[in-house]
């Protein structure tokens, strides 16, 4: 449609609607009861342990907590941190199935679900991001899956299942992205991008010209009314177009981000610019349930960082994922790149917290999980999973602290003693971590109570996925919330 046949025509509706001043009146301007979301941030390879948990292991975070430790940079969200300790990952290497590290890890990690002993090792479950998605999301409509490289849907890359052997890739283009936020078509947004307009900025020299037609004072008001509805719209107030200033993001940005071709812009601009994008989207309430992903198997080399081997190289400490002698420092680059990913969460927590919404923040009304591929990297061990929760989820969750959930002292592992000063310069896989064995799904279920989501028989959810233990045939043994968590 033209611009000026859609300026005439909706002009025209409104100019002949006395009750439009209506729509910006306070009962409809009102917000609604604050929706609950879920962002699920994820890093490859597993990290350090000795160096990313807390040096507490059950209560209260300070700041000598987290002093030299990988989650440092969190400490001036200290207060709205959660990490939850002792817990075990589904379908470890040889517990239950033998068929890849990665691809168990990847492919159970949020489906808690046995892979098909097929070419494609697809989870014979759906994973928690539809679920949340299918019960809380406007509309039903599916999770906003993300990553900053286009990884495809290979199971040793892919988190996300919409239903069994079914697996959603995630987008990595931005401008894509803005187009549903603002509700126009990708050349649409490609467009206004390139123009550097706004949905008012496509229409203002017609809406110029129509104001300065001779009309009654009301009739200028009705104009006036208009323009003041369009700009509601595109902040999001209808729920219909969400503007991209909220959230300090820009036309140019938007564009130069899907246009890069390089991991270095990718995991930097791109990853920046996908993270903006997330909370808008969440601010804007077009979506409940994220995910952010970042894709393994990538040589760092940017933001400081400038390594020779690939991350997943880097984890198995040798440079490949032979055996073999340790790669000379080794553990610095992989804390370097523990490090960078903490980073880029912090910069994502404080990018929610800094949105107002009602008495608190965006933040507070969510739950932005940092989950790990493995605990660590060489031993591709799924106990003791380092997971660390921003957000308290409607007043749903604890905020700033640790809970141990074991009976057992948490053991934050001996990464360091693989590799590190004093070791023989081989690879060996003993970390020396044994506990944390609580299963996943209890986090999962204490999430989804979280969120408002119910069971068949409409009462809390009190499971979720295919098994908890390391025999798949006996399903879900211990199910039920992980009360130590909640508030």
């Amino acid at each position: 449609m033209k611009r000026r046949l859609f300026l005439q025509g909706a002009s025209g509706a409104l100019l002949a609607a006395p009750v439009l001043t209506s729509l910006r009146s306070p009962s409809r301007a009102s917000a609604p009861p604050r929706a609950r979301r879920s962002v699920l941030f994820h890093s490859p390879c597993g990290c350090l342990t000795n160096r990313w948990f807390p040096r507490v292991d059950d209560g209260t975070l300070d700041a000598a907590a987290l002093a030299g430790t990988t989650l440092e940079v969190l400490t001036p969200h200290l207060d709205k941190l959660l990490v939850p300790r002792g817990l075990r990952a589904i379908n470890q290497y040889a517990r239950p199935q033998t068929i890849d590290p990665h691809r168990q890890a990847m492919g159970s990690k949020l489906t808690c679900a046995l892979l098909e002993e097929s070419a494609d090792n697809y989870p014979v479950s759906h994973s928690l991001d539809h679920e949340i998605a299918r019960q809380v999301n406007p509309d039903g409509r599916a999770p906003l899956v993300l990553s900053p490289s286009n990884t495809g849907a290979v199971v040793y890359q892919t988190l996300s299942y919409s239903a069994p052997l079914t697996p959603l890739a995630p987008s990595s283009d931005p401008v894509a992205i803005y187009a549903e936020l603002i509700g126009v078509s990708a050349p649409e947004a490609e467009y206004r991008l390139r123009r550097r307009e706004s949905v008012i900025d496509a229409v203002r020299e017609d809406l110029e010209s129509y104001q300065r037609l001779d009309m009654s004072r009301s009739d200028q008001q009705r104009i006036d009314a208009w323009l003041e509805l369009l700009r509601a719209t595109e902040q999001g107030l209808e729920g219909a177009a969400c503007d991209p200033r909220l959230v300090a993001l820009d036309a140019d940005t938007v564009a130069a981000a899907s246009q890069g071709d390089t991991l270095a812009q990718a995991f930097t601009e791109r990853a920046d610019v996908l993270m903006q994008l997330m909370a808008l989207t969440l601010a804007c309430d077009v979506n409940r349930s994220l995910v952010l992903s970042f894709p393994g198997f990538v040589v760092f080399d940017w933001d400081g960082i400038h390594h020779s081997y690939d991350h997943d190289g880097l984890a198995h400490r040798s440079g490949s994922s032979s055996a073999g002698p340790c790669v000379d420092g080794v553990l610095d680059m992989l804390w370097e790149i523990d490090r960078w990913y903490a980073g880029k969460f912090a910069k994502l927590v404080q990018l929610l917290d800094t949105l107002p919404e009602g008495d608190g923040s965006l933040l507070d009304n969510t739950a932005l999980v940092w989950l790990q591929e493995f605990s660590d990297g060489s031993a591709l061990n799924l106990n003791n999973m380092p997971i660390v929760i921003a957000g308290s989820c409607g007043g749903y969750l604890k905020q700033g602290v640790a809970v141990n959930l074991e009976e057992t002292p948490a053991e934050p592992g001996n990464s360091d003693g693989n590799c590190g000063e004093g070791s023989d310069g081989m690879v060996h896989l003993d970390t020396g971590s044994t506990s944390g064995n609580v299963p996943i799904n209890k986090l999962y279920v204490t999430l989804l109570n979280a969120l408002g989501c119910q069971a068949p028989d409409g009462g809390p959810v009190q499971s979720f996925g295919q098994f908890d233990g390391f025999v798949a045939e006996e399903g879900i043994v211990d199910p039920g919330e992980l009360e130590g968590l909640k508030a």
